[in-house]
């Protein structure tokens, strides 16, 4: 019963959001191989990065390697190995679906082997979209709204030389405003010597 509740949460959890459920999948895995880098690929007639944590181009070059070389293997489901990575293919009732790299010169296969249908489902559910979107929509997700303003509004002063009226007026705001916005955010205001323009 209890494995069965636990599956069950984490089939919502893939259904609500799979791209993360892929992340924090990856991030368990890295955990659990003590692997500083991880990643998955859909296969489009070759593999394409769909999530990665800590990946280099190595990796990329790597992986693209190992596909062309070793592309009927991986095919039938058997893994790939290097000496400190390995790509795992995730098998659906049709074929391979996708493949797991892994960073790990020690790799536990079983805890691999046990969330690997997990992954192909959060492929499965999630919309298919490049990895750069991702990183974008990784760091939106994962960073407070407050810092984002935050950030934002860093930017406008140091575009408008801390010039709080300025910065008001293409906000749309008054400057009361943006100075309670600069209080709550713990922004402190610098002074900016004034560059004297000659004409």
């Amino acid at each position: 019963m209890r494995e069965q509740s636990k599956e069950f949460l984490v089939r919502v959890l893939v259904a609500k959001d799979p791209r993360q459920s892929t992340n924090m999948i990856l991030q368990v895995l890295m955990g659990a191989n003590a692997a500083p880098a991880a990643a998955v690929f859909s296969i489009d007639g070759e593999p394409k990065l769909y999530m990665g944590r800590g990946i280099a181009q190595g990796a990329l070059e790597w992986t693209r390697d190992r596909w062309s070389r070793e592309h009927s293997a991986l095919l039938s489901g058997r893994l790939s190995r290097g000496e400190s990575c390995l790509l795992f293919p995730l098998m659906r009732h049709e074929g391979l679906f996708g493949l797991l790299y892994l960073e790990a010169p020690q790799a536990d296969l079983e805890s691999i082997a046990e969330v690997s249908g997990l992954l192909t489902e959060a492929m499965i559910a999630g919309p298919s979209r490049t990895a750069r979107q991702s990183v974008l929509e990784n760091y939106l997700g994962q960073t407070p709204e407050n810092e984002i303003e935050r950030r934002k509004l860093i930017l406008l002063l140091d575009r408008h030389e801390w010039n709080v009226s300025r910065v008001a007026r293409e906000l749309g705001k008054t400057r009361s405003t943006v100075y309670h916005r600069l209080e709550a955010l713990r922004i402190e205001r610098r002074r900016v010597r004034r560059v004297v323009r000659m004409s």
